[in-house]
């Protein structure tokens, strides 16, 4: 198995070049990511979420390609426990697609991503 900093460091990183599959990598054979509007992603599904995410961004003014693909701000990382947590402030480079997300890490990889997004509500 990876250490606890390897298998964060690899996850994110993932996230940052918009490569669903180095996130993979990574991950705990039971791990889901819940997004707000898409609902529960299984681990087999989670490549192609990635993907869709990309797309939306480019919809929203991203660039085509975007290196990095987010950004992370804020990282905090409590891991005087397992499984470990890891906060983070993300926005989708060159968009205002932002919000936090919440992991949870254990030996075995990363096993579960919540995120939620931050928005202006409607006037």
């Amino acid at each position: 198995m990876f250490r606890l900093p390897h298998i964060i460091d690899t996850y994110l990183k993932g996230w940052e070049l918009g490569d669903g599959a180095l996130s993979l990598s990574v991950t705990a054979p039971g791990f889901c990511y819940d997004d707000p509007n898409t609902g529960r992603i299984p681990r087999d599904e989670f490549v192609q979420f990635v993907e869709d995410f990309k797309s939306a961004a480019l919809e929203m003014g991203g660039a085509v390609n975007a290196n990095p693909f987010l950004q992370y701000t804020d990282v905090v990382i409590k891991d005087d426990k397992l499984p470990a947590t890891v906060w983070c402030w993300w926005q989708a480079v060159g968009t205002e697609l932002q919000g936090c997300a919440l992991v949870k890490v254990g030996t075995e990889g990363v096993l579960h991503e919540k995120i939620a997004y931050f928005s202006r509500l409607p006037d």
